[in-house]
């Protein structure tokens, strides 16, 4: 699925990968795959060429957020190159690459 057809309302993010040699990100996110869903999914996105990334994050906050509802409220996702833009339960994430890809895990 194109990650600008992905809507992260209520989604949980779990982990953070940060490869400062390789300029890359990896967020590990679970996401209702439509707003009928149930369930959430659980998806890898990738972050290439990454130039500039910003994270303020109240790990606690996260914590607490994702057991009710979610700890993202929505993003702002670039086109193609740019920045993304991530709102969290009492924090913001800014990313600023080439390219993103999701890859869904079964």
């Amino acid at each position: 699925m194109s990650h600008e057809k992905i809507e992260l309302h209520d989604a949980n993010l779990k982990s953070t990968s940060v490869n400062y040699e390789g300029n890359s990100v990896a967020f590990e996110i679970d996401y209702y795959p439509t707003e009928q869903s149930k369930q959430r999914i659980s998806a890898t996105f990738k972050f290439s060429d990454v130039s500039e990334y910003n994270e303020n994050s109240n790990f606690k906050e996260l914590f607490n957020h994702s057991k009710v509802g979610g700890n993202i409220s929505h993003w702002v996702p670039a086109l193609k190159a740019g920045t993304t833009y991530f709102y969290l339960a009492r924090g913001f994430i800014s990313i600023t690459a080439k390219s993103i890809a999701v890859v869904n895990h079964a």
